[in-house]
């Protein structure tokens, strides 16, 4: 699966890497050799949904948290409906917040405070009554990152440092450095990051190896289960925000390709709209990343995405077990 010769995609990256090894590695396009760093769009979820659950894991944050329990009363038009939406709905994109971007998620308000833009996307009308549709979109992710700031007192930059960059040693990822070289005051949480083809490759490791990095604890194999559960619970669907329409279910910051016999995510992806494709497929033990170096791509990448899925997994036997 590649571009057409007229396809504005200049280049790409690819890695595949089982066992713990590398077993395909190509650059494609003009930047071969050079492995830029890359917008990812939406590849950033899964990013994010580790940092959450990092501090779910430690302790410092829970999954049934709620709006209330961190902002209280103090965000414009108060509603206690609002106030009952939890942090697991917030990353899971049922939460009832709608799905246009909000007005804060824009370029020219990248320097004002992430509680604030949370709080104008609190103060808007909830578009579904919170745990009933399934809507996928950038508002929700941005008020978790808001309560990971007030749960822990360091800002999202911070938290991107110590809960994911550091330990996993991504060099050369964030969400945005402004002109002064300062992190942006109030990054895209959904959409945000900025990473290379190495970077990201030691995240989907980490993730096949059951939370293990580099020989060490990352995170625990229950946490890494806990992210790959339907947490739709078998919702209706907002069809106008959803990309991967016939997915089993999407997790925190991640889909659900393909499950086994018993219900249990067998390939899971955070696909980008720009065409970065982090994915692992746990019946060839896969970690992959297809990282793409151009913003704004024609429709249809999904799709060419899901067939380099199949690709790799035809060219290592196809599927095992029941898996589908």
């Amino acid at each position: 699966v590649g571009p057409a010769p007229d396809d504005p995609l200049p280049g790409a990256s690819l890695i595949v890497i089982q066992d713990g090894r590398t077993i395909y590695r190509r650059d494609f396009g003009s930047y071969v050799g050079i492995a830029p760093q890359a917008p990812v769009a939406s590849a950033s979820k899964w990013l994010s949904a580790l940092v959450i659950q990092r501090l779910v894991e430690q302790g410092r944050m829970h999954w049934d948290d709620t709006v209330a329990d961190y902002f209280g009363t103090g965000y414009s038009n108060p509603d206690p409906v609002k106030g009952a939406i939890t942090l697991g709905q917030l990353m899971s994109h049922t939460s009832g917040i709608g799905v246009v971007d909000n007005a804060c998620l824009a370029y020219a308000h990248r320097n004002m405070a992430l509680d604030d833009c949370a709080k104008s996307i609190l103060g808007a009308p909830l578009a579904w009554t919170p745990g009933t549709i399934f809507a996928y979109g950038p508002n929700s992710m941005q008020v978790a990152g808001a309560m990971a700031q007030r749960a822990t007192g360091q800002s999202w930059a911070k938290l991107v440092a110590s809960e994911l960059t550091t330990p996993l040693r991504m060099t050369r990822t964030n969400y945005g450095i402004n002109p002064n070289g300062k992190p942006f005051a109030n990054p895209i949480v959904s959409g945000g990051a900025r990473s290379t083809l190495r970077d990201y490759a030691n995240v989907v490791q980490m993730i096949v190896q059951g939370g293990v990095f580099d020989g060490a604890a990352y995170l625990s194999p229950e946490s890494i289960a806990e992210m790959q559960l339907d947490q739709t619970h078998g919702l209706p669907k907002d069809v106008d925000s959803d990309p991967y329409p016939d997915a089993f279910g999407y997790g925190y910051g991640e889909w659900r390709h393909a499950v086994d016999c018993n219900g249990a995510a067998t390939r899971i992806s955070s696909t980008g709209a720009f065409g970065t494709s982090p994915w692992v497929d746990y019946d060839h033990g896969i970690a992959a990343v297809f990282l793409a170096y151009k913003q704004n791509l024609p429709t249809g990448v999904s799709d060419d995405l899901t067939q380099l899925w199949d690709l790799v997994d035809d060219a290592l036997g196809g599927p095992t077990g029941c898996s589908h």
